[in-house]
């Protein structure tokens, strides 16, 4: 009942962003200003409907890239660039622009990244239907859906959500001792924070979109009753 209750309502907040989407947008928009949302509108039914069809995974992709950090930022700092004025910004856009540069900040950080894919909520993601696999070759890290980490000569197969291991040592190779993001939380304790955890990398990036893929997908098996 809870289970129910708690789609009925994830429904309800999916359909009144929509609708106000609609409202805002449709209404003042150009013929591909409202052609974009009555595709958008489509696509998502679609995959709702036939979420395996190749092609509407494809377009899937597509429309749902703003939901992602870098996807976010992009569109943020599009809606920013808007309200260029002889080389300022007018309101809204410094809010848009203080808005794209916190989420790339905190979607780059190691130890930002660390408890994202540490939280309670992963370990509830944890499917191997919508497991994606995350593979960096040459001194990088390899994820996959294993769910202990082996180290090889220049390879790291770690689980997406056990272990993301060499987000904060990423191009030094296999590191002797276990890096930030490889620990369990009591290692955490006792290893505390180093000032590279807190540097912004394209890697740590890469895998946080990775984990808040798997955090739409299952918004997405959860609405469809886990079809």
């Amino acid at each position: 009942m809870f289970v129910l209750l708690s789609r009925v309502l994830l429904w309800l907040l999916v359909g009144a962003i929509i609708y106000s989407l609609f409202q805002r947008f449709y209404p003042q928009g150009n013929f591909v200003a409202r052609l974009f949302l009555v595709v958008l509108f489509v696509v998502v039914l679609l995959s709702f409907i036939n979420p395996n069809e190749p092609a509407i995974a494809s377009l899937w992709r597509v429309v749902s890239f703003p939901l992602k950090p870098l996807g976010a930022s992009i569109l943020l700092m599009i809606l920013a660039a808007q309200n260029m004025d002889k080389g300022g910004l007018k309101q809204p856009g410094g809010y848009l622009l203080g808005w794209a540069l916190v989420i790339l900040l905190l979607a780059s950080t190691p130890a930002v990244a660390y408890f994202l894919v540490r939280s309670p909520v992963a370990a509830m993601v944890v499917d191997p239907s919508i497991t994606s696999q995350m593979v960096f070759q040459n001194n990088r890290l390899t994820a996959s859906v294993a769910d202990s980490f082996t180290p090889q000569n220049e390879t790291l197969v770690a689980s997406a959500y056990n272990a993301t291991a060499g987000v904060s040592d990423v191009g030094n190779g296999i590191v002797s001792g276990a890096p930030y993001l490889a620990q369990t939380p009591a290692d955490t304790t006792r290893r505390g924070l180093r000032l590279e955890d807190f540097v912004p990398n394209a890697e740590t990036l890469s895998i946080t979109s990775r984990v808040w893929e798997t955090y739409l997908n299952y918004i997405s098996g959860f609405l469809r009753g886990g079809r």
